[in-house]
């Protein structure tokens, strides 16, 4: 009779964990301390479950009772110790079959440390019920198992159900510019972003895809021109405004910190090149604003200050080409503007 239950428990276990059926205790005194855990866990009592594991494992030293440690302390909310023998079960059960869900378990408890390092200030999480405790549902192919007891595998985490993969930041800060083709005396720049960016969760870190809408002054002193002499040292403003899309990457180096890079493409429009203007051809206005084929390669710090608060700094290279459609008035004289943005912000994720 014994043999029947001690099989039924390992069948159980089996079908709770995904894995392989589970070594039976090979004492009596094993099977004894493991019968008494299994009915400790099933009850809820997860804490009083424990030394019966524990015990069991020190006469019959099987990788299952390892798992089943681990099971009680995440029911407890002991993270770090679940993290342990976790970690203990898959190195001796080194060919587990339910390798994969105990390495989400394990992934979702380290987000959840992580998180709590991010905001001790966050109130604990309401202790479960005994009634809220998952059971194995019975299987046709073994029997009604409702009779045999089981530890089984609860639900998956909360915490890899609460991320936020929307992000809106804006960023601000000086940018430094240089043209190639003309030699030109350049004042530091003044540039603002706004990006928006979805992200998706990776086996290792995010890949954000986004869309940013930037602006940087450029002010210039006017040259004097043969039609307008008298506009020689004249204070002049133009601008460099468009959109580009962006791929970003990043990793977690730390509780609530990210690090990473990304690239990105689109156009840049530059506008505002009046009459006097010193990158022209003569000083000649252009017909319009001119469009600039953009590309950009960027770094990126991130710091999350709560749940949906970050800080970022987000260097970034933005290399522009003059396009041989402006004319000779630009393309003639100025073949690209390369600018370097040293950027700033705060972004919200929902």
């Amino acid at each position: 009779m014994r043999a029947r239950i001690a099989t039924l428990v390992a069948l159980a276990v089996w079908l709770a964990s995904g894995a392989a059926p589970a070594q039976t205790p090979t004492s009596d005194s094993a099977q004894a301390h493991f019968d008494r855990g299994a009915k400790l866990y099933n009850l809820g009592h997860f804490q009083e479950a424990i030394p019966d594991f524990e015990k069991a494992y020190e006469l019959d030293p099987s990788p299952i009772f390892l798992f089943n440690i681990a099971q009680s302390h995440r029911q407890l909310g002991n993270k770090e110790r679940a993290l342990f023998f976790y970690r203990r079960y898959l190195e001796q059960a080194s060919h587990a079959a339910n390798r994969e869900d105990v390495e989400r378990r394990m992934k979702d408890l380290q987000a959840a440390l992580q998180r709590d390092a991010e905001s001790k200030s966050r109130s604990p999480a309401p202790p479960v019920a005994a009634g809220q405790v998952d059971t194995p549902a019975p299987n046709p192919a073994f029997g009604d198992q409702s009779a045999a007891p089981a530890v089984v595998s609860a639900a998956p985490s909360a915490a890899g159900d609460e991320r936020q993969p929307w992000a809106l930041s804006v960023r601000l800060g000086p940018a430094f510019a240089s043209m190639s083709g003309k030699k030109v005396s350049l004042p530091v720049l003044f540039a603002a972003r706004l990006e928006g960016t979805y992200a998706f969760e990776l086996a290792a870190g995010e890949l954000a895809v986004g869309l940013e809408l930037g602006d940087a002054r450029l002010p210039y002193t006017r040259v004097a021109t043969m039609d307008h002499p008298a506009l020689e040292g004249t204070s002049g403003s133009s601008s460099f405004w468009g959109g580009l899309a962006s791929v970003r990457y990043l990793y977690g180096i730390a509780p609530g910190w990210k690090l990473g890079g990304g690239v990105g493409g689109g156009v840049v429009f530059w506008s505002g090149l009046d009459e006097g203007n010193p990158f022209t051809l003569e000083g000649v206005a252009p017909s319009g604003a001119i469009a600039l084929p953009s590309l950009t390669l960027s770094l990126r710090a991130e710091l999350r200050l709560t749940d949906a608060l970050f800080v970022a700094l987000t260097p970034e290279l933005v290399w522009s080409k003059i396009p041989s459609s402006a004319g000779n008035a630009i393309s003639g004289v100025i073949s690209s503007v390369t600018r370097f943005d040293l950027a700033a912000g705060v972004g919200y994720a929902f």
